[in-house]
């Protein structure tokens, strides 16, 4: 007769069982790990093209600081004062609407004479102030025509228009061309009241 005895001193296992749960709980650890790696390292990713990002908008603002700072260097000279003072003015009546480039050319075409043309306006500051008390503003033309009766013709459009009032010619300059052509260079000073009420405009002679 066989009788088996078992000598061990603690219960017996089954280490099988016992590596299956471990490696499991290992394996699991171990995915954790790796995602919280990843994580931190596109969120270090991340915290890097910000800190980029905030160097490059904070050295733009200092750019744009330091123009900012020339361009008021320059406004501030002497010699400048006049075109500060007209650009304000533009400014403060265009903000206002009171004034409309479009409306001016506008009403300027209708009264402009065959041949005759705009080369630049500028508004004239009358004591101390751009505008009259009914709110025409004083402008200075330079109209390039083909003959001295243009810069006249203008005058007599402009008296005729409720949005003109008081033209008058302050200079008349030949001016000599490469082709050998001349046309005369008009300055003419008037007040321009961009509320008035427009009557049938003069037709343009000379077309």
């Amino acid at each position: 007769m066989r009788i088996n005895i078992n000598l061990s001193s603690q219960k017996y296992e089954d280490a099988g069982e016992f590596y299956l749960r471990w490696g499991s709980a290992l394996a699991l650890a171990l995915i954790i790990t790796v995602g919280l790696g990843a994580w931190a390292w596109k969120h270090h990713g991340d915290t890097v093209s910000d800190r980029q990002r905030i160097d490059k908008l904070r050295r733009q603002i200092e750019e744009v600081d330091r123009d900012r700072a020339q361009n008021q260097a320059i406004r501030d000279r002497a010699e400048n004062r006049d075109a500060v003072e007209q650009s304000d003015f533009w400014n403060n009546i265009i903000e206002q609407r009171q004034f409309s480039w479009t409306q001016l050319f506008s009403d300027l075409e209708k009264i402009m004479p065959g041949r005759a043309f705009v080369v630049a306006i500028h508004p004239i500051a009358s004591e101390g102030k751009a505008t009259s008390p009914d709110n025409r503003l004083k402008l200075e033309l330079i109209i390039d025509g083909e003959k001295h009766d243009n810069g006249l013709e203008l005058i007599r459009h402009m008296e005729g228009s409720p949005r003109f009032r008081f033209p008058e010619i302050q200079s008349e300059e030949i001016k000599q061309w490469q082709n050998k052509t001349s046309t005369v260079e008009f300055k003419i000073v008037t007040f321009y009241n961009p509320g008035a009420a427009v009557q049938a405009s003069p037709a343009r002679e000379g077309m």
